[in-house]
């Protein structure tokens, strides 16, 4: 008998620590989780202000590397440098940034679907903020598929589609006649029409939102560096590949598994298309977001946040399949050891999501109210 879920594990799991967290203490906590998965709270991090801030924009990030500043960057490190003021989070990996002058809030989610849409909860459930007119943008670097972008690129994202809810059998156990062993939840077969529910796996964003945003910041000069033109050499055959980089708008693809290569990259562009009713373009590979829209939305029938404020700008770092001729399993995990477009796409979410962020916080009277849109 099959089992119809209707409910997100990820954010019923995320809801119920914050929840917990914020009402009972970390006690309640402990009976459900074992405790090797929970680290030490204290008893009074998260101590209500007689006010709540009033937050203009919220940045999210994902991946850093090591402290949130003075050593190698990841996401959080630039956005630290220009917001002063620590501010703790237990329920997150690090410390929150927050510029009491601007509005401007910046957490560190952790990687993956699952930690981010949990530090999204307890953060929306924080009672020190008011996130009632806030605006959210996940500011974070990402696979860039060859077809569509180019590595240092950025892309504005207008649909998030899920590459890990649904079935998925072993590719050297599926029929002759299929391309992929993932199938969507409650079909057959791949890319089985009609569509099943959408829920689990599309994640529409506000597309006025995401034009403004393109339109705001399309004109960026993002700097062609040397190392980019060598590894954008290596794709000869995908004519997008070899922009210089630029700023896009397209769609994700997102889940906790890092992905590479050439037949999951063809998988992915059919499954995007799929969710989306032919309407989708594969664009950019993150880990977070289908979490962190989840949790986003779960705020919302809360009245803690409005997800039709929510903005996603991915940077490529790297190319979601190998160069010609090089084995896919080889170019993974030697990605560490190969030219790196990372530090170019570090630096291009920070400068584009600059923007944005200022534009909204700094003409606050107009934005406060009315979403902007083209």
């Amino acid at each position: 008998m099959k089992v119809d879920i209707r409910n997100n594990l990820v954010s019923a799991t995320a809801l119920l620590v914050a929840l917990s967290l914020s009402t009972f203490g970390p006690g309640i906590v402990s009976a459900a989780i074992p405790a090797a998965h929970i680290k030490a709270y204290p008893k009074r991090t998260l101590a209500a202000q007689k006010t709540p801030l009033s937050i203009r924009v919220v940045i999210l990030t994902a991946f850093e590397i090591g402290e949130d500043q003075g050593d190698k960057a990841g996401e959080f490190q630039a956005w630290a440098d220009i917001l002063p003021d620590k501010l703790p989070f237990s329920a997150g990996p690090r410390n929150l940034r927050y510029n009491p002058k601007t509005g401007v809030l910046a957490v560190n989610t952790g990687i993956g679907t699952g930690q981010a849409a949990t530090s999204v909860i307890a953060l929306g459930l924080d009672p020190r903020f008011d996130f009632s007119h806030a605006y959210w943008l996940v500011a974070a670097i990402a696979g860039v598929n060859p077809n569509t972008g180019s590595v240092g690129s950025a892309a504005w994202i207008g649909d998030v589609i899920d590459s890990d809810f649904g079935y998925m059998v072993d590719p050297r156990e599926i029929p002759s006649n299929w391309t992929t062993g993932w199938l969507p939840w409650d079909r057959q077969k791949p890319y089985q029409q009609p569509l099943p529910d959408t829920a689990h796996n599309l994640f529409p964003l506000n597309k006025k939102l995401q034009n403004w945003a393109y339109q705001l910041t399309q004109k960026t000069t993002l700097p062609d560096t040397l190392t980019l033109q060598k590894i954008r050499a290596l794709y000869p055959r995908y004519k997008a590949a070899l922009h210089p980089p630029e700023i896009l708008k397209g769609d994700e693809a997102t889940g906790q598994t890092f992905w590479h290569g050439a037949i999951a990259n063809n998988h992915i562009e059919k499954w995007v298309a799929y969710w989306t009713g032919g309407k989708g373009i594969f664009v950019m590979s993150g880990m977070e977001d289908s979490g962190i829209l989840r949790a986003i939305s779960v705020l919302g029938t809360q009245g803690r946040a409005d997800p039709n404020r929510v903005m996603i700008l991915r940077t490529a770092s790297n190319y979601t399949l190998p160069p010609l001729g090089e084995n896919a399993v080889f170019s993974l995990v030697h990605e560490e050891d190969s030219l790196s477009a990372m530090q170019s796409a570090l630096n291009a979410a920070f400068t584009v999501g600059n923007k944005v962020v200022n534009e909204l916080s700094q003409h606050w009277e107009i934005y406060r109210d009315h979403i902007p849109q083209p």
